[in-house]
């Protein structure tokens, strides 16, 4: 059983100051990603080892420490510390490793380290906090962090882990915390809109706002109808690549949709029941851009879309951008309450341009017109931090003007989600205006069982 704990979390159970002299520092290799990116989990795990504290320390706070995680713990264990020397406490023993865990953690994060170069300023706690935006790129895949503070650092013993032969023990702090292996679902991403097939789970912020694929039972007023809808696209990250400056990068998703609306109308003497399908593939390549002085970001998508609509026999190429300026804190990202609630005003530009290979059925042939469509979207999301009551509530307006064709558009959506589990959840959602793909009038509401990942 012992040989299956991670190195990190045997390092943390200590004994008594004195008991065994811990080893040199763990060896640090492996710590940065394929894409130059220093990975903080490994990072965490690295400083756990080179910094131990005792689980006496660990057991004394408010919150209970999330040993499960490195970069969670180092989170936990310096938000500990500031506490602390608020408060006027002068390190010893644990603390004192803490506080050089602190130093030179910052240390990396100001550039004084030639092997590491910061995406923005911020500071060690906020670093390591899961939805920091803040990045190290290593300038050599092969980088190692300078821990200055790693002599002064407190020793304290580990208990030996002897093997079932009777071998030696060996120090558990001789080696790095092996990372989760990735597996080939990692890059897979399912979404309700695909523009947002760029933004992975890790990013929290970007995350919590996602459009979810759904399964919906909705009322349509305008129309008097009853709409049972599928709307689903499914994307996998092929290529994800270091660009210009530290911290860019590059991403292709390809990816195919589904829509499928079963709708039954009761505006006139009978219901009348009809069910459509579109199916979609594309492109999406997105582009996240990084300042060497500043933690603001931007990101911009280019998606080429071809649609099939098996009802009408239309075929619709499409070429569209979006454009989303990242300030932390202030737009595009969460401002964090301490009520228990978080605060993402959102505001991203947009252009849709479609052109008909097929406009066709002859009755819906004259709705058929190309368009070119440039505008914005702009709203909020709201959403809770506290685990017992697991909500969001995400509302949307989307403006575009049409600089050709005959339809600009205006549209409101708003989605409230209770979630289940990180993935799935259960959405009561509105929808009032023109549709930005199509240009039909919708006012809708709708209960769907959601997804996301």
């Amino acid at each position: 059983m012992q040989a299956r704990l991670y190195p990190y979390a045997v390092a943390l159970l200590m004994a008594a100051p004195g008991a065994l002299p811990l080893a040199q520092a763990a060896d640090p290799g492996g710590l940065c990603r394929p894409d130059q990116t220093l990975d903080k989990d490994r990072l965490a795990a690295y400083l756990i080892q080179t910094y131990p504290v005792s689980t006496a320390y660990l057991a004394v706070g408010k919150e209970a420490a999330p040993i499960a995680s490195p970069r969670a713990l180092v989170a936990w264990l310096l938000k500990k510390r500031a506490g602390e020397r608020n408060t006027g406490g002068a390190c010893s023993g644990d603390s004192c490793n803490v506080d050089h865990m602190a130093e030179d953690v910052q240390r990396l994060i100001d550039g004084k380290d030639e092997g590491f170069r910061p995406s923005g300023r911020t500071d060690a706690a906020a670093f390591f906090r899961e939805d920091s935006r803040i990045t190290l790129s290593c300038t050599v895949a092969t980088a190692t962090p300078t821990l200055p503070h790693a002599p002064q650092a407190v020793r304290m013993g580990v208990a030996p882990l002897a093997a079932a032969s009777g071998a030696a023990a060996v120090p558990a702090a001789a080696t790095a915390a092996p990372a989760a292996p990735a597996t080939w679902m990692d890059p897979l991403r399912v979404r309700g809109n695909p523009d947002q097939l760029s933004i992975d789970h890790r990013d929290k912020a970007g995350y919590a706002s996602v459009e979810r694929a759904r399964v919906t039972l909705a009322n349509d007023e305008v129309a008097q109808s009853r709409t049972n809808d599928v709307v689903v696209y499914a994307g996998y990250s092929l290529d994800k690549r270091p660009i210009g400056e530290a911290g860019s990068t590059y991403e292709a998703v390809p990816y195919v949709g589904f829509k499928q609306n079963r709708v039954t109308s009761y505006a006139g003497a009978t219901n009348e029941v009809t069910t459509s399908r579109t199916s979609q593939v594309g492109l999406l390549s997105a582009f996240h851009f990084t300042h060497p002085d500043s933690a603001n970001t931007e990101d911009l998508t280019a998606r080429p879309d071809y649609l099939v609509n098996n009802t009408d026999g239309s075929r619709l190429l499409t070429v569209n951008f979006t454009f989303t300026p990242v300030r932390p804190g202030v737009l595009n990202d969460f401002l964090r309450w301490g009520n228990g609630l978080a605060f993402k005003p959102i505001l991203v530009g947009q252009s849709r341009n479609g052109i008909y290979i097929n406009r066709g059925d002859p009755d819906v042939y004259d709705q058929h017109s190309d368009f070119i469509r440039l505008g914005a979207q702009a709203g909020f999301t709201l959403s809770s931090t506290n685990p017992a009551l697991p909500f969001d509530f995400t509302t949307t307006f989307t403006g575009l003007k049409a600089l050709q064709g005959n339809r600009s558009i205006h549209y409101w959506k708003s989605v409230l989600t209770y979630n289940l589990n990180q993935n799935v959840g259960l959405s009561l959602d509105y929808s009032n205006g023109l549709l930005p793909d199509s240009g039909d009038q919708e006012r809708k509401w709708g209960l769907a069982v959601s997804s996301k990942f």
